[in-house]
């Protein structure tokens, strides 16, 4: 791969992680989480948007701070507890030894469920790619479902140690992870919430539904048009919305009573800059999936560029989930050069 093709792809790396911080920097924000909340998990469902923003979201969200790794994700939780300041910014805390080359969660938080005041641990995670049912399956790509019920998995046995000791079971914490994809199903919008439920066999011995309902999967997945969903609608005019920013900050004080800080509306424009300029190219991204209506004349060399990022996607995915360069390689199809500068530039060797 030439120099020229090689700044290029660089280029639509960086911008992917720049797009990528600075959305899951806006969905931090509580009243955007609040609407994420009140439309997905059962325990918010009558509560109002405000009381969900100021009272059960506990503390500051993070993001993308905490390691998904086995013996990682408390390292970082007890360090993160022992720090004085009361937000967290950025993709890595300042000590990132513990985090460098990990897979992190997007962002993670607490709620209290309003009825019982026990604390609920949520994390939100922002998929672009298109991995619900792989055409292909190579070694190292899978249903993205899976992946959720991974996360969810650590999240609960990653609790001893900090939620309980020793066989204090008790004690379990009840997660949900929630994951929006900016791809959908046949293109039209859906939301799928799956958990454990309890089936009697043989006669009606009924457990108390606390004790099981620890995990709950919501998928989110926005599709190409406008559906009567205030949530849906929130989330297609931060990811698909082809309005600018100032526009953009103004409909959301207006429609859905969202006040953005001067910080969180840098990272608005950004994503609008970042989308715009990636629309323009016509690299039609997961992100931009909405956008196919735009100009003819960009598409044809989008397709090439945009079979380049699909590229890039996989392999980085590849590389978090622990394979080795020179499989990445053969199964992305890009040069082995090309995935170790990937690997080195996301801090994965």
């Amino acid at each position: 791969m030439n120099e020229e093709i090689m700044q290029d792809v660089e280029e639509q790396l960086a911008g992917a992680l720049a797009y990528d911080k600075a959305a899951k920097n806006v969905l931090s924000q509580k009243k955007v989480l609040a609407y994420i909340l009140k439309r997905t998990v059962p325990e918010f469902e009558s509560v109002s948007l405000d009381d969900i923003a100021n009272i059960y979201i506990e503390g500051t969200p993070e993001v993308s701070t905490i390691p998904v790794s086995k013996d990682k994700t408390n390292a970082v939780r007890h360090a993160l507890e022992r720090q004085d300041t009361l937000e967290i910014k950025g993709t890595q805390n300042e000590d990132n030894s513990i985090t460098e080359g990990s897979i992190v969660f997007d962002i993670l938080f607490r709620a209290k469920a309003p009825a019982t005041n026990e604390v609920i641990t949520l994390i939100i995670n922002v998929e672009a790619q298109k991995r619900l049912k792989p055409k292909k399956k190579p070694s190292g790509t899978y249903p993205l479902l899976k992946r959720a019920v991974y996360y969810v998995s650590r999240l609960i046995s990653s609790q001893k140690g900090s939620e309980f000791t020793n066989s204090d079971y008790d004690k379990i914490k009840k997660i949900y992870t929630i994951w929006i994809c900016m791809e959908a199903p046949h293109g039209k919008s859906a939301i799928n919430r799956y958990q454990l439920k309890e089936q009697h066999l043989l006669h009606r011995y009924k457990e108390p539904c606390q004790n099981y309902d620890l995990m709950g999967i919501v998928f989110v997945y926005l599709g190409n048009s406008k559906v009567k969903d205030q949530m849906m609608n929130l989330l297609d005019l931060m990811f698909k919305s082809r309005k600018k920013a100032s526009e953009k900050i103004t409909v959301l004080h207006t429609d859905f009573g969202i006040d953005l800080t001067r910080e969180r509306e840098g990272d608005l424009e950004t994503m609008c800059n970042l989308g715009e300029g990636i629309y323009e190219d016509g690299l039609m991204k997961g992100k931009q999936v909405g956008w196919e209506e735009g100009r003819k004349e960009g598409r044809a060399e989008g397709r090439k560029e945009g079979r380049t990022e699909g590229k890039l996607e996989l392999a980085l995915e590849l590389l978090k989930d622990g394979m080795a360069l020179d499989k990445v390689a053969k199964y992305s199809k890009l040069s082995l050069s090309i995935i170790e500068e990937l690997a080195k530039k996301n801090k994965l060797i």
